[in-house]
């Protein structure tokens, strides 16, 4: 599963939206439109996050940060 999946799964798991993902995390929401969305379709540009941004969305909303990254984990929490 692609980080955009992920992510979208967050949201949608949170009941949130895209704009209120962003504030809670501190981060503009057009970047998280980026990240979520199929911009860039053909680039790997802004389609990964570092680790300190996975391990805040993991304490803020209660996800594994190495499923964040990398899909590791079998589960999402």
């Amino acid at each position: 599963m692609a980080l955009s999946n992920r992510l979208n799964q967050i949201i949608s798991e949170q009941n949130i939206s895209k704009t209120e993902f962003a504030r809670r995390l501190g981060i503009t929401v057009n970047y998280v439109y980026i990240l979520t969305g199929n911009s860039r379709p053909d680039t790997e540009q802004n389609k990964t996050i570092s680790p300190s941004l996975a391990k805040l969305i993991a304490l803020e909303f209660g996800y594994d940060a190495d499923w964040i990254l990398h899909g590791d984990s079998t589960e999402n929490k």
